[in-house]
């Protein structure tokens, strides 16, 4: 049993992108919202600035005879439109006696609307310039003084650019930080599913013991027991089937068995002889019937569901081929049909019983097709490095077009002799996939018959490098 080895590798890619866009918005946001709220601050503080020196020119007015004077005019300001990029931030300021008439300073600068605060601050332009402006209302008993003071805005953009980019530069860096921490504690947090995961590849895909939970953290028992409870369950439906099976077998063949003694018995008597047609019907009939259980049970023994509690075991290819010759040899010399084998000692993991039933399969559908006078022989060895069972006959063959057919349940060629149910190559494809074998139907030697393979996956070295070729010839009928 595999798993993807990079999943965990995987789930965090998907975890990063997931997060990726998402702490993108919120870093787009935060920055927009920090540097809104410190610019809030810098334009507070400028304008505090602003009024101060608003507070600072009310200082110069003196009061005589209910005269306004400006006492000690500041230095003059640069008219508008004349500074120089090289000077400190362009600062103008105007004071306006009642009336409007201009005691000092710049007469081109506005006056902001009256308010309910004192200053009152306004943005204005003033040629090619954009100013914030303070204005100041100091009253006075000549009348209301206005004190107008403003300076460039650019310049007060100057600190928000710096704002700005140190903002962005923090956020930055905590979304890479923030990136890289939950990098971290994914990858150390899935370090206990790639443990339970390593030990599910560890074991076969039949394995169903339970996994190891004495190891596994608190945050992961729960998926290890819903797992184990699973592999329970599994294993004991492979063993109510196989239990179904086995005793469907017991009850299926004793009576059949039984039917047939009796018939046999039935046909050697006397009074029977006008009814050995019939009987002989019946006895073929029965036979066919016997044939077909054991097809059908066969075939629900090499059922992967089945399979799951089996434990593969290493086997001996030829031995197995002797035992199954062995068991169909009395058959071959019946048929007059020339059997033997080409075995080349070679081993490959299965289960003794399904190979057995792969093999004897194959070799009675030979013996079946197989005419008399005919051949058949039965091969295990290695090609490519892969071990494999092989039977080949020189009968009627199977045409290609029907090579895919013939693997399917209950199909039978048209026109086919013998007692057959067309499930034979079915539990043999069963059985090669079980054993993740691949099968192959080809023409036999000089186009004639036909040959079937079944090629396991390696299971190491041969046991020798040439096959030992051994041949048990069945007398012929003719001979």
């Amino acid at each position: 049993m595999s798993l993807a080895p990079d999943s965990a590798t995987s789930i965090r890619r998907r975890l990063l992108i997931f997060l990726l866009p998402s702490l993108a918005v919120l870093m787009l946001a935060g920055v927009y919202t920090n540097y809104r709220a410190a610019m809030l601050f810098v334009q507070a503080a400028y304008d505090r600035r602003l009024a101060d020196s608003a507070l600072a020119l009310a200082t110069h007015i003196r009061i005589t005879d209910r005269e306004i004077h400006v006492d000690a005019a500041p230095q003059a300001q640069p008219a508008a439109g004349t500074e120089h990029a090289d000077l400190p931030a362009p600062f103008y300021y105007s004071i306006l006696g009642p009336g409007g008439r201009l005691l000092a300073g710049n007469p081109q600068l506005p006056t902001t609307q009256p308010g309910s605060a004192n200053p009152t601050y306004a943005d204005v332009r003033l040629a090619t310039r954009e100013l914030r402006l303070a204005t100041y209302r100091l009253p006075t008993a000549g009348g209301t003084v206005i004190i107008n003071v403003a300076e460039a805005s650019d310049w007060r953009a100057r600190p928000g650019h710096f704002i700005l980019a140190s903002t962005w530069l923090m956020d930055f860096i905590q979304v890479d930080v923030t990136l890289l921490l939950v990098w971290v504690a994914v990858h150390f947090g899935l370090k206990p599913l790639t443990a339970v995961r390593r030990q599910i590849e560890a074991r076969s895909a039949r394995e169903l013991r339970p996994l190891e939970v004495a190891a596994v953290p608190s945050e992961v028992r729960p998926l290890v027991d819903a797992l184990n409870l699973l592999f329970e369950m599994l294993s004991e439906a492979a063993r109510s089937q196989r239990q179904f099976v086995a005793d469907t077998a017991h009850q299926l063949r004793t009576p059949i068995t039984g039917l047939l003694g009796h018939l046999e018995l039935l046909m050697r008597e006397p009074a029977a002889v006008p009814l050995q047609s019939r009987l002989a019907a019946l006895h073929d009939e029965l036979t066919r019937l016997a044939h077909s259980a054991n097809q059908l049970l066969a075939l629900a023994r090499a059922d992967p569901s089945a399979n799951l509690t089996d434990k593969f075991e290493s086997i001996e290819l030829k031995s197995l081929v002797e035992r199954v010759i062995e068991q169909h040899f009395d058959r071959s010399v019946e048929g007059g049909i020339d059997m033997g084998a080409e075995a080349q000692a070679t081993r490959v993991n299965g289960s003794p019983r399904l190979l057995e039933d792969l093999l004897g399969n194959l070799v009675d559908n030979a013996l079946n097709y197989t005419p008399k006078g005919g051949r058949v022989t039965v091969r295990s060895g290695f090609q490519d490095g892969r071990p494999y069972l092989e039977v080949e006959d020189d009968g009627p063959g199977i045409p290609e077009a029907e090579r895919v057919r013939v693997r399917q349940r209950f199909y039978r060629l048209p026109g086919s002799p013998g007692r057959g149910c067309g499930l034979g190559l079915a539990i043999v494809e069963e059985i090669s996939q079980l054993h993740r074998g691949v099968l192959t139907i080809e023409a036999g030697a000089n186009a004639r018959g036909t040959r079937i393979r079944v090629q396991f996956p390696p299971a190491g070295a041969p046991a020798a490098n040439q096959p030992a070729r051994h041949r048990e010839t069945a007398t012929s009928i003719s001979s």
